[in-house]
């Protein structure tokens, strides 16, 4: 009887160890990243967090590329194990519209540039959707290996002008 009681009693402990670890990834991070953000007097960053993915996304406008810097450490102090996506525009004061202009085309030539060094790394017939946003790269869609999933990555990360790179590619099986 003794022995059924203390089976019991461990398979209750692992069943209540596995609830707490599934609650755990499951914590949202979103409200303490802003709640950080503006202690440090970065209100204009705006804050997104994607739970199945495991990300925070920042975004909005500051004006300069130390307070973007500074962002994107405040969000990782207060991020737990989420990866920080900083796609916060620098756009300094009295040259916002020219800032903004060049973002974007710098973000086009990221991409045009993506796309010839997918035809260059023969992965342009794979299912890989990318897009460039402040110089954070972001590669979706589906790989028949995970070789083929990080050798995308790796041409993304040779790519001039790019500052991240969020692989969110999945591999087929």
């Amino acid at each position: 009887m003794k022995s059924i009681f203390a089976t019991f009693a461990v398979a209750v402990l692992i069943s209540c160890l596995g609830c707490s670890n599934r609650t755990g990834d499951n914590v949202s991070y979103k409200d303490g990243v802003k709640r950080a953000l503006e202690q440090a007097e970065l209100t204009d960053v705006s804050v997104a967090e994607d739970r199945d993915k495991n990300t925070v996304t920042l975004g909005g406008t500051v004006h300069s590329d130390d307070a973007k810097q500074t962002a994107a450490r405040v969000a990782k102090n207060a991020a737990g194990d989420r990866i920080i996506v900083n796609e916060v525009s620098v756009r300094p004061v009295g040259a916002e519209s020219e800032a903004k202009s060049m973002a974007s085309d710098i973000d086009g030539g990221i991409e045009k540039n993506y796309k010839a060094a997918l035809i260059a790394n023969h992965l342009d017939k794979q299912h890989v959707d990318f897009s460039a946003k402040n110089g954070v790269l972001t590669l979706k869609g589906r790989t028949e290996t995970a070789q083929q999933s990080q050798r995308a990555q790796t041409a993304a990360a040779d790519v001039p002008n790019v500052k991240q790179v969020l692989n969110q590619i999945e591999v087929r099986r």
